[in-house]
């Protein structure tokens, strides 16, 4: 029924759209593409500015293209190879894993619209220097742009640079994989420079927050013990009646001990409350309060705001996810879509003197890449189904 709802509300929006793009005939006006639950949004404002630094430091871009030919290679064994290790885990389990290992991120189904904000900037960290690296290697090496822009399918969005298609066939086959590599890199780059801001995001966070201390209401669960005494979003918990309460687990452990009915003082940021717990609609023997908590580190600053901590840690570890799983996707030699295709096209025509043999070895990784990644995402559906990872 939820899914519903989000899927009408979306199809709603979606007609709108369309509607006003027909009336306004975006189409001839701007040379946009319409079409249901689509829109593509075509500029060449940005052309100049990607002639500019391709041309400027033509010869760095080559040499940024050619590193990323090798990157591009490597993530693409990298890549099957984790589908074929998840697929074998999947059957034989080596390492434990409870739920499937590739899932599809799907706003309403897989993960809440809250969790969906914290995807926003990890995308267009992920999608604009993947573009923009497309775009500058491939007019360094003298293919010429039509156009840059936005495009948007649903829920999802992205950028796009657009070559001149014509320029770009005529172009040589070191050419094209410098250019469908390219945009793998930057992600890639991404992924490695968010790793040590995410070990380190509590030093980096340090000189605006005092150290964890107590949890942080994050959501009051509507129509609950907490909803019901008075508890909102911001109340920071020190003590449940004699425990102090340091971190989540303390937080969490003290809860699964609790019973239904029973009464318990908390300490908090706005005075005393006293609740009687409801019964935990999962665990019936335990007790619910009805909140969902974060660690809490108390501000130095007034201006500072109390959720950053939480928001920056959550927002590193999705672009670590978005990053990483953009490069091992988009590596994937996968026909018509995917610029690991591409490259591995132009790689063995470049350097295989028969074209046959290259072209029988291309769609042998076509299809393996094809069968193992339908495989790892189809087959854990009929065991765990649509998992929501957030």
């Amino acid at each position: 029924m939820h899914w519903g709802f989000t899927l009408l509300i979306i199809a709603v929006i979606w007609f709108i759209v369309y509607l006003l793009g027909r009336y306004l005939k975006v189409d001839e006006r701007f040379d946009w593409t319409l079409g249901p639950l689509f829109l593509l949004m075509r500029t060449k404002r940005f052309n100049k500015f990607i002639t500019r630094i391709a041309k400027k430091y033509a010869r760095f871009w080559r040499v940024f293209g050619n590193i990323s030919i090798f990157f591009g290679l490597l993530m693409m064994l990298a890549s099957i190879g984790l589908l074929i290790f998840s697929l074998t885990n999947f059957f034989i389990p080596i390492i434990p894993v409870e739920g499937p290992t590739v899932g599809l991120i799907i706003p309403g189904v897989t993960i809440s619209f809250k969790t969906f904000l914290y995807l926003i900037i990890p995308i267009i960290l992920t999608m604009i220097p993947h573009e923009l690296a497309h775009g500058v290697v491939s007019h360094a090496d003298g293919v010429e742009l039509k156009s840059t822009g936005l495009v948007f399918f649903a829920i999802f969005f992205g950028a796009f640079v657009e070559p001149d298609e014509e320029d770009l066939i005529k172009s040589s086959y070191k050419t094209r994989m410098r250019t469908f590599a390219a945009g793998m890199f930057p992600n890639l780059l991404l992924g490695l420079l968010t790793i040590p801001v995410l070990i380190f995001s509590a030093n980096i966070v340090a000189p605006f927050y005092y150290p964890a201390d107590g949890v942080l209401i994050h959501e009051v669960v509507n129509d609950t013990p907490a909803d019901i005494e008075g508890l909102k979003r911001g109340i920071a918990i020190f003590d449940i009646n004699s425990t102090h309460i340091d971190t989540y687990e303390t937080f969490s452990n003290y809860m699964n001990n609790t019973k239904p009915n029973q009464l318990i003082i908390l300490n908090t940021t706005e005075g005393t409350f006293n609740v009687h717990l409801d019964s935990h609609p999962d665990f019936n023997q335990s007790g619910y309060l009805g909140v969902r908590t974060i660690p809490y580190q108390e501000p130095k600053f007034p201006w500072v705001w109390k959720f950053f901590p939480y928001f920056f840690d959550q927002t590193l570890m999705w672009t670590l996810v978005v990053s990483f799983g953009s490069v091992l996707f988009n590596a994937l030699p996968i026909p018509f879509v995917l610029d690991g295709d591409k490259l591995l096209s132009s790689f063995l025509f470049q350097y295989m003197k028969n074209k046959k043999r290259a072209l029988i070895i291309l769609d042998i990784f076509r299809f393996l890449a094809l069968a193992l990644f339908l495989a790892v995402l189809i087959i854990p559906l009929f065991k765990y189904g649509f998992v929501p990872f957030g």
